[in-house]
C-alpha cells in the first residue's frame, strides 16, 4: 500500500513542481538589498580597501542618497535625486538608466531572476528588468522613500508615506497591505521564522505577520522612527529613534536595553552575531556598543551622521558617511583607518562589493566606487618597445565645459576627446535644459530641439581609428536662461544600426555632466 501511494505521489509532485516554479530569492550577490540581507545586518562576508583608490565616479543631476545593490553577475544599480535609475557595468560604465517621475530616496533590491525593485517621488514602486525594461509597477498614495526588502520565498514588502506597508508577489500581484498607525520612511527587516519589523513616523516599533500583515507586536518610543531594524539571529531588534535613543527589543517586542546618545538617530543599526551593534548619531558620532548595551568606543566625525548607515566589511571594520562630506573606515578599535573627502554631504549608506571595493554616494551629484591601492611591482628593465594604440573609452565622446557653474547671461565652450569609433558614427552634443526639453547643438548652426541629421559637431558621418583630442565642440553665448540644473550630454549615434530619428541607437554609452545655471 504504501509502495502505492509513493508511486502515485511521486509524478504528481513532479508534475506540480513544473507547474509551480521556486518563487525568485534575492539576488546571489555580496550586496543584493539596503543593508545587505532581509536581516539588514548590514554585514558583509567582503572587506573594503585598506587605501582608498577612486576606480570610477559617475556624475547624476542631483543628489545620490540611495544605496547601491548588485545583481548576481556584479552589476551596479542606484537611484538619484534627478528622478533616475541607473545600472551600470563593474567598471562603470553606464548600462542603462529610467527616468522616473519623482526623486529616488529609496535603496534598491534585486532578486535572482535579476528583476530590481525601488521605490520613487511619483508614488510608485517599480519592478525593472535587468535590460532595464518595466517589469511593472504599483501606484501609491504617496511618495515611496522607504526601501524594499525581499523574503526568502521571493515576497517583496515595502512601505509608503500613505501609511501602508504592502507585500508583492515578484510577478507584481499584490498579496495584501496593510494601513500603520503613520508614514513608513523605515526599511522593513524579517525577523527569522518570524515576523516582519519596521518604525513609522509615530514613533511605534512594529511587527507584521508575513501571511496577512496583521499587528503582531508593537514598541513605543515616543518619537518619530525613520532608522530601519537591524535583526540577529536569535530575533532580536536594534532600531534608532528621533528621541536619540538606540533600542534592543526581543522578538517578542519587549525591551532589552535602550542607549541615549546626544542626538536624534537615523542612521540604521549594523550587527555582528553576538558581538553587538553599531549605529551613527547626529550627535557627530559612531557609537559601537556590546550585546549587554554599554559602549564598547565612539568615534567623532567633523559633522552629523545623518541618515548613512554604517557598513560592517569581513576584516571588522566600519564605513559610514557623513555630513562632513567624508566617507570614513573605522577600525574595529575604534581608529581611524581612512577617510575620503568628497564635494558634499554623504547621506548614503555604503555598500560593498565581492572585489574588495566600497561604493556610495554623495550629495555632490556623484557615485563613488573606492578600490584598493594597486600593489607596487618591481620595475622592469626599460627595452623599446612598440607604444600601444590608446584603448577605446568609454563612452567615446569624453566632454569637459570651461566650469560647470554659469550665470543666467554669459557663454559657454565646451571641448571633447573623440575617442576611435569604429563605425560609421554621428557624434553629438545636446543640452537637456532645466524645464527636461532637449536641445541639440551643430557646430555653425546652433542649437536645434531636432536630433535631426543626428545634429552633431557638424553634419556628418565620423569613422576614425584616431583619438581626437580637444575638439571645439561647443561655443555659444547665452541670455536670460533659466537657473537650474543643465545636463550637457555627449556620445555617438551608430549609424549601422540606427534607421530612424525616433530610434537612435548609440555607440557605446553618453557622457553626462551636470551644470548648474545661479
Amino acid at each position: 500500500m504504501v509502495k502505492t501511494v509513493i508511486a502515485v505521489l511521486l509524478p504528481l509532485l513532479l508534475i506540480l513542481s513544473l507547474a509551480f516554479p521556486v518563487s525568485a530569492q534575492p539576488a546571489s550577490s555580496a550586496w543584493p538589498m539596503f543593508r545587505h540581507d532581509a536581516r539588514h545586518t548590514g554585514l558583509s562576508t567582503f572587506g573594503g580597501p585598506n587605501v582608498p583608490t577612486l576606480s570610477w565616479s559617475y556624475t547624476t543631476a542631483d543628489s545620490v542618497w540611495s544605496s547601491v545593490a548588485f545583481g548576481s553577475g556584479g552589476e551596479v544599480y542606484v537611484g538619484s535625486m534627478d528622478n533616475c535609475f541607473y545600472a551600470f557595468t563593474p567598471a562603470g560604465a553606464l548600462s542603462w538608466s529610467y527616468v522616473t517621475g519623482g526623486e529616488i530616496e529609496s535603496s534598491l533590491a534585486v532578486g535572482s531572476d535579476g528583476t530590481v525593485y525601488t521605490g520613487s517621488g511619483d508614488h510608485r514602486f517599480y519592478a525593472f528588468k535587468s535590460d532595464g525594461m518595466l517589469s511593472w509597477s504599483f501606484l501609491a498614495d504617496d511618495i515611496i522613500a522607504s526601501s524594499p526588502v525581499i523574503g526568502s520565498d521571493g515576497t517583496i514588502y515595502v512601505g509608503s508615506k500613505d501609511n501602508w506597508l504592502r507585500a508583492f508577489t515578484p510577478a507584481g500581484e499584490r498579496m495584501w497591505g496593510r494601513g500603520k498607525t503613520h508614514d513608513l520612511y523605515s526599511s522593513p527587516a524579517i525577523i527569522p521564522d518570524g515576523p516582519i519589523c519596521l518604525g513609522t513616523d509615530a514613533g511605534i516599533i512594529t511587527a507584521c505577520d508575513p501571511a496577512d500583515g496583521l499587528t503582531s507586536w508593537s514598541y513605543a518610543t515616543g518619537s518619530a522612527v525613520y532608522s530601519s531594524p537591524a535583526i540577529a539571529t536569535n530575533g532580536r531588534v536594534y532600531i534608532g529613534s528621533e528621541n536619540n535613543c538606540l533600542y534592543a527589543l526581543r522578538s517578542t517586542g519587549k525591551l532589552t536595553w535602550s542607549y541615549r546618545t546626544e542626538g536624534a538617530i537615523w542612521s540604521s543599526p549594523a550587527i555582528l552575531s553576538g558581538a553587538g551593534c553599531y549605529f551613527g548619531s547626529n550627535d557627530h558620532r559612531l557609537y559601537s556598543l556590546n550585546p549587554k548595551g554599554t559602549l564598547d568606543w565612539s568615534y567623532r566625525t567633523g559633522a552629523a551622521i545623518d541618515i548613512s548607515s554604517p557598513a560592517l566589511g569581513s576584516g571588522g571594520r566600519v564605513y559610514v558617511g557623513s555630513q562632513d562630506n567624508r566617507l570614513y573606515a573605522i577600525k574595529s578599535n575604534g581608529k581611524l583607518a581612512w577617510s575620503y573627502e568628497t564635494a558634499g554631504h554623504v547621506y548614503a549608506s555604503p555598500s560593498l562589493g565581492s572585489d574588495g571595493r566600497i561604493y556610495f554616494g554623495s550629495n555632490d551629484n556623484r557615485v563613488y566606487c573606492l578600490g584598493p591601492t594597486p600593489t607596487p611591482t618591481s620595475t622592469p628593465t626599460r627595452t623599446a618597445t612598440p607604444v600601444p594604440p590608446e584603448p577605446t573609452a568609454t563612452p567615446p565622446i569624453d566632454l569637459t565645459a570651461d566650469k560647470t557653474e554659469y550665470g543666467t547671461t554669459g557663454a559657454i565652450s565646451v571641448t571633447a576627446d573623440v575617442w576611435p569609433l569604429t563605425v560609421p558614427c554621428y557624434p553629438f552634443v545636446r543640452i537637456v535644459m532645466a524645464d527636461g526639453s532637449t536641445l541639440y547643438y551643430q557646430s555653425g548652426v546652433g542649437f536645434t530641439a531636432s536630433p535631426v541629421p543626428y545634429l552633431g559637431f557638424e553634419a556628418g558621418t565620423i569613422l576614425t581609428a584616431e583619438p581626437i583630442r580637444d575638439y571645439l565642440a561647443l561655443s555659444a553665448s547665452f541670455s536670460g536662461i533659466a537657473t537650474g540644473t543643465y545636463i550637457l550630454e555627449g556620445g555617438a549615434v551608430d549609424m549601422t544600426q540606427t534607421t530612424s530619428a525616433s530610434n537612435l541607437v548609440y555607440f557605446g554609452t553618453v557622457d553626462r555632466e551636470a551644470l548648474k545655471v545661479r
